[in-house]
């Protein structure tokens, strides 16, 4: 009995040293299987951070009628002094701010956590139609509402010239 084992993992021995030596790596397919390994650990590294969590936020509704452009921002839980509102001369609308998450919520050990906290900032580039010098703003429960009139531009007329 213990020859036909000793036999037995010689052969298995034997085996996988041959299958070990026929089997030749590829240099491109180690490449790739690294790169593949880097490219993965980079966002691993970065998929819980901040810049990627906050992404998409704030949630943004934007209502364009005739007569103005409303856009509405959901900001539950941000406090009116961390917000900033800013517009450029490109007719840029930028909001950005902070959403703190307080010292006892932080110790917690949690299952799940999907509440953003952290800086955020969303740009919205307005049409040309836009007077931005009367829009108004209004924050009411957590909803952070901007109203901007439209003027009407009138189109330049095309004047025929007569060729002679």
């Amino acid at each position: 009995m213990k020859k036909i084992l000793t036999s037995a993992v010689a052969t298995l021995l034997l085996a996988g040293s041959l299958q070990a030596a026929t089997n030749t790596v590829d240099p491109i397919e180690m490449d790739f299987a690294k790169m593949n390994q880097y490219f993965n650990s980079l966002m691993e590294q970065h998929l819980n951070t901040a810049a990627l969590n906050n992404i998409n936020y704030p949630r943004t509704d934007i209502l364009d009628t005739k007569k103005e452009i409303v856009i509405k921002f959901d900001l539950a839980g941000i406090k009116k002094e961390n917000i900033k509102l800013t517009i450029n001369d490109d007719k840029i609308l930028t909001v950005e701010g902070q959403k703190k998450e307080s010292t006892e919520e932080k110790s917690k050990e949690y299952v799940k956590k999907e509440i953003f906290y952290g800086t955020f900032k969303k740009m919205i580039q307005l049409p040309e139609n836009c007077e931005i010098d009367k829009l108004s703003t209004e924050f009411k429960d957590g909803i952070l509402s901007v109203t901007i009139p439209k003027k009407e531009i009138k189109k330049p007329k095309a004047k025929v010239i007569p060729i002679k």
